[in-house]
């Protein structure tokens, strides 16, 4: 059992003992018996908890429950190199923020899918292998940080092969599932490295995209000093990151499968929509676990107490 509390215990618990005293002393002034007085601020009190339960939010923890499942394995392989982090998505977002909201955006509708996560920068990492909960995938999306400018040591958009060659027949290996594939890259090449091939992996991939982020005006990308941005060695002018097309568009036909250049969330929509609706549905032993939430319970005996309540404001013009 977990809480999630919609409004921070420091804001609510102040909230109702101020609405509960402010009622009390209501309630005291007014020329009524004591009983009813005792009355009407225990049942304003049981409200007032009521509400705090609901707000508090507690949640069941579910195991080996049985969900509806796809029959999808989604890889998604991000660079994160600094350049993704260059503040050209939609006005002054950085791309990797365009990639955070974006990738959340298809797990939540592919919810159900089998999930896994790739980073690349100088060297490549497995975050997450294949999973059923998304909260994990989530997760470790939210790990992904800017790296050192003293660690980058240029971009090669080569250094994930061996990672995805690894999760992708992973996936292949089992009976009946699609494999989902969304490369998420600038395509820029720093490292003075050749893009290699990708066709090996098409007989791997069923579907997804590349998507590709970035401006051909290109970015400036803080440097991580007190708001100061990164500098062009060569000319000593604010560096700007732009998108290599070229790299990203070879990629995705190597791959034989979209590409997609990314300016807002609704560019990959048709295509999320499109894999949605060529997945199948099972029910399915979840691996993973699962919360349900209880607010109901508490819900039910407030709207209860708020009828009676309305019921003796009717009939005595009073609480």
């Amino acid at each position: 059992m977990i809480t999630k509390p919609i409004l921070p215990l420091f804001l609510i618990i102040p909230i109702l003992l101020v609405i509960l005293g402010f009622f009390i002393y209501s309630v005291v002034k007014k020329q009524n018996k004591v009983f009813y007085k005792v009355l009407a601020i225990l049942r304003i009190s049981v409200m007032l908890f009521l509400v705090f339960m609901i707000n508090l939010r507690i949640m069941d923890k579910k195991y080996d429950a049985t969900v509806e499942m796809k029959n999808l394995d989604v890889l998604f392989v991000v660079d994160t190199t600094i350049s993704m982090w260059a503040e050209d998505y939609k006005s002054n977002d950085t791309r990797m923020e365009g990639v955070t909201a974006d990738t959340e955006y298809i797990i939540d509708e592919l919810m159900g899918s089998n999930f896994g996560l790739i980073r690349f920068d100088n060297r490549a990492q497995i975050l997450a292998p294949f999973t059923q909960d998304h909260e994990t995938v989530k997760d470790a999306f939210s790990t992904i940080k800017m790296p050192d400018k003293y660690y980058a040591k240029g971009t090669s958009l080569n250094v994930s092969y061996e990672e995805m060659k690894q999760l992708l027949e992973s996936s292949n290996q089992k009976e009946g599932r699609m494999t989902i594939l969304f490369y998420i890259s600038d395509g820029e090449i720093t490292d003075g490295s050749e893009l290699q091939s990708f066709k090996e992996l098409e007989k791997l991939v069923d579907a997804g995209a590349v998507l590709g982020y970035g401006t051909e005006k290109g970015g400036r990308m803080e440097s991580g000093y007190y708001g100061a941005y990164m500098q062009d060695p060569e000319t000593g002018e604010t560096a700007l990151s732009k998108i290599d097309e070229n790299n990203l568009k070879q990629i995705a036909q190597d791959l034989d499968i979209d590409y997609i250049h990314m300016k807002d969330t609704s560019n990959v929509k048709y295509l999320v929509e499109s894999i949605k609706n060529g997945s199948s549905l099972t029910l399915e032993k979840s691996d993973s676990v699962s919360y349900e939430d209880t607010y109901y319970l508490y819900a039910i005996p407030l709207l209860i107490l708020l009828g009676i309540e309305i019921v003796i404001f009717i009939r005595r013009g009073r609480i």
